[in-house]
């Protein structure tokens, strides 16, 4: 989740410029490492492929009688957690395109 927070520091560090150097500075600002759009996403999507994998990994621990019934449980209700967020965007993101597409030009 480090990456929201990326985005949201970002957000607010773009907020804060002064308004005394003109529209130049806010039409055209300098991202920090990993605060656009893409990178966001990209760091998202690394995050939620752990916790999948995660999951993946403490589920065939069980099997083979080598993991905390506990921890597998938590695991793969990460996993689940972080897949229904991932659909989610997903769907708001081709939505949000979709309306785009519809918009007159």
């Amino acid at each position: 989740m480090t990456s929201i927070a990326n985005a949201v520091n970002a957000y607010a560090a773009f907020a804060k410029l002064p308004s005394a150097e003109g529209m130049e500075a806010r039409d055209n600002p300098t991202p920090a490492p990993g605060s656009d759009f893409a990178s966001v996403l990209k760091d998202a999507a690394k995050v939620s492929m752990g916790a999948l994998k995660e999951g993946e990994s403490q589920s065939a621990a069980a099997i083979a009688g080598k993991a905390d019934i506990r921890e597998v449980v938590a695991a793969v209700n990460n996993a689940e957690m972080t897949l229904e967020t991932v659909v989610a965007v997903r769907d708001k993101v081709i939505n949000a395109y979709k309306e785009i597409l519809q918009m007159p030009i």
